[in-house]
């Protein structure tokens, strides 16, 4: 496995697990994180404070689907599995696009993510 894609490995487990430490040690003091039609992320603080109010919501699952690498950019897609407040399970179709400061300690520079709800999907709908 090439090692951007252990890179972007790790990042999805971090995601997972609340792991604040790693991205605060694999990312860029200028930062930049767009979820597309929802909110930006700007400067490592910020990114900070975003990964804290991540910790508080349910636990969280994610599939990846597809790792696609170049010399620059990274792109993960996949699903996040989920549960809303009132124990709904909720899914989430992903698509993360990752560009790399250049280097040789890996470090994020810049993510933009697309997030759509598929959970009215008939194959995600939760079995009775």
């Amino acid at each position: 496995m090439e090692e951007r894609e252990k890179f972007l490995r790790e990042v999805i487990r971090a995601y997972t697990e609340g792991d604040s430490k790693f991205f605060m040690d694999h990312i860029t003091d200028d930062i930049c994180w767009e979820i597309v039609g929802e909110r930006y992320i700007g400067g490592k603080s910020e990114f900070q404070e975003v990964l804290e109010q991540m910790q508080e919501m349910p636990s969280m699952e994610i599939d990846v689907e597809n790792i696609i690498i170049n010399d620059h950019y990274g792109i993960v897609e996949g699903v996040v599995k989920s549960r809303n407040r009132l124990g709904q399970k909720k899914h989430f179709g992903f698509c993360d696009i990752y560009r790399f400061k250049e280097g040789t300690h890996p470090a994020i520079q810049n993510i933009k993510s697309y997030v759509i709800d598929i959970s009215r999907h008939m194959q995600y709908k939760e079995q009775c």
